[in-house]
């Protein structure tokens, strides 16, 4: 751990547990619809269900009358019974000229807003109105020592086994273990300020359990070093989407963005409004043009539509030409290498994200959003997100040397400052194991793919395989023919917990041939047949940090007519605490 001053060290308390976003749909209560016709329609888009996946264009025909109660009516049936939405309302509630209900989406986190639009119907002007009650959240670790000093210790009692073959000497056992960690924070006490999850005077009364992470600087919001869309809280809106392309370091964690239509092919991350909110926050990203295109364009915007301006845009390393405006908050960079990667950064002074909407972080194939060329591309890789005036060298958020662990608070004392401040000097004592790296106990019972299931030895088999795929003389391979049965290994089912994180860390011990691709299954919160968080496959071990929809682990050939050879030679998985 790469500590150089106190300032480096820094500890983490979980604020804000995971929270489900509330919508609120209102319709005017008299004639929403112009020239209504029995069994005409609307369209429901950013539909989340509850294991994240979205879906767009869902027709809601509209039978009987003309009236807000009946629309609401036809519009919950949707969203209750088809994609487990709940109707917080129970009832139509009214608001002067509308009628509303309140929506829940089955989903932890960020997601899409949603977005109801003319069908073969027409909506009277301001005839719906989407407002968000309570915005969707994944759970928040802030920092809370930002500090003048913070400390990390374990200990281990003694037990004196000293006999009379001892020779005169002292002899012990390990006994019982313990962790300690404690911080001096210089604190507001200004009651217009508040104390940001820092009160543990509150914690020491209540005798209750702390949540704490003593962590190199975590820098990055972002949860993932992948910019597939079904990750974390990427989103692929038009475009298409090529995964595993290169990354700046050598790896395989790239995208390429392609075009389909002629405006606002993008690919976008949500982040939930509270985190931003008067905060200092540059964004930046790698990028390489494709072919003829070597444009990239990119705004920020609150869903909905209220886009924001950047206080500065600047190259950091890297070709390109001109930086230029193609609207009032959209900024591109101009002439790229398709060779070489070009860093980005975009800074935002004191971030307006007022409204309560996620954030949405969007780039785009061209020098303009809303003028795109049907098949224009370009690659992107490694984004960054961090509450700073400028930016720091790309981390990722899988390679974070920490310590983590449960905790009572066992002393709290303060020192009274100048001004509206004071210093909070807090100890918190473990109450059990303390894990390198946030990371739990290993969960896979066969790390060296040592049990074969070829037939040699099938009583010990631990993997269970399908199709052609086998383990034997310490490999995993997954196997897939070209227009062959579906393929994979698979551990034993109850591992894991659908909606916690997991680090799925694994060696490829060989160039596949061909090279072909494969996915972990239901890697992202994700159901359906063909959900999949794709993985690289290059020579090499692998960190990829999964939000698991099925409680087993399997690793599959991916939805392609290409054929695969993957030989594993190591697996490792360890839920993210």
């Amino acid at each position: 751990m790469a500590i150089k001053n106190a300032s480096d060290l820094l500890v983490y308390a979980k604020t804000t547990s995971p929270a489900k976003q509330v919508t609120r749909i209102r319709v005017l209560t008299a004639t929403p619809l112009l020239d209504f016709q029995n069994n005409t329609n609307i369209i429901i888009n950013n539909v989340t269900n509850a294991s994240g996946v979205v879906t767009d264009g869902i027709v809601d025909n509209i039978a009987s009358t003309n009236t807000g109660s009946n629309l609401i009516a036809s519009i919950s049936l949707n969203l209750v019974n088809g994609y487990g939405y709940t109707d917080e309302s129970g009832s139509d509630q009214t608001d002067g000229d509308y009628t509303y209900r309140d929506f829940q989406n089955g989903a932890n986190g960020i997601v899409p807003t949603l977005e109801i639009t003319n069908g073969t119907a027409t909506f009277e002007e301001n005839g719906v109105i989407i407002e968000i009650v309570t915005p969707g959240s994944s759970a928040i670790f802030d920092p809370v020592a930002f500090s003048t000093s913070a400390s990390f210790s374990t200990n281990m009692d003694l037990r004196d086994v000293t006999n009379k073959d001892s020779g005169g000497y002292s002899e012990s056992l390990g006994g019982l273990r313990s962790f300690e960690v404690s911080t001096d924070i210089l604190q507001s006490i200004n009651p217009d300020v508040p104390l940001d999850g820092t009160d543990f005077f509150d914690k020491l009364k209540q005798r209750s359990l702390v949540d704490l992470s003593f962590s190199d600087r975590i820098r990055n919001i972002l949860r993932t070093n992948l910019t597939q869309s079904g990750v974390d809280g990427f989103l692929l809106v038009t475009a298409t989407q090529t995964n595993l392309q290169t990354d700046p370091f050598s790896g395989s964690t790239a995208s390429k963005i392609e075009n389909t239509s002629t405006s606002l092919n993008r690919l976008q991350y949500s982040v939930s409004p509270g985190r931003l909110e008067d905060k200092n926050v540059t964004w930046t990203f790698y990028a390489k043009g494709v072919g003829s295109n070597t444009s990239i364009s990119f705004f920020t915007e609150r869903s909905g539509g209220t886009s924001i301006a950047p206080s500065e845009v600047k190259v950091l390393s890297g070709t390109y030409t001109t930086i230029t405006s193609p609207g009032t908050a959209s900024r591109a960079v101009n002439g790229l290498s398709t060779s070489t990667f070009t860093r980005i950064e975009v800074t935002y002074n004191n971030f307006d994200a007022t409204g309560g909407q996620p954030i949405n972080f969007m780039v785009f194939a061209g020098d303009d959003p809303s003028s795109q060329n049907v098949g224009d591309a370009v690659i992107v890789s490694s984004w960054q997100i961090e509450l700073s005036p400028s930016s720091t060298d790309y981390q990722d958020p899988t390679d974070i040397t920490h310590w983590q662990g449960n905790a009572l608070v066992s002393s709290v004392s303060f020192d009274a400052g100048v001004e509206d401040n004071l210093t909070c000097s807090a100890t918190f004592t473990g109450t059990g194991n303390v894990y390198p790296n946030g990371l739990g106990p290993e969960l896979i019972g066969d790390t060296g793919f040592d049990l074969a299931n070829d037939g040699s030895n099938p009583a010990s088999a631990y993997w269970s395989v399908f199709g052609a795929s086998v383990v034997e003389n310490g490999y995993g391979k997954i196997l897939f023919t070209a227009g062959g049965a579906i393929s994979y290994i698979q551990s034993p089912a109850s591992i894991m917990t659908p909606g916690d994180f997991y680090l799925l860390e694994y060696t490829v011990s060989n160039a596949a041939t061909p090279a072909g691709n494969f996915h972990v299954f239901n890697g992202w919160e994700q159901d359906g047949s063909d959900a999949q968080t794709e993985l690289p496959i290059s020579v090499g071990t692998h960190k990829i940090l999964i939000k698991p929809g099925s409680n087993f682990i399997q690793l599959k050939r991916s939805f392609t007519t290409v054929s695969t050879t993957v030989w594993l030679s190591s697996i490792s998985l360890k839920k993210v605490l």
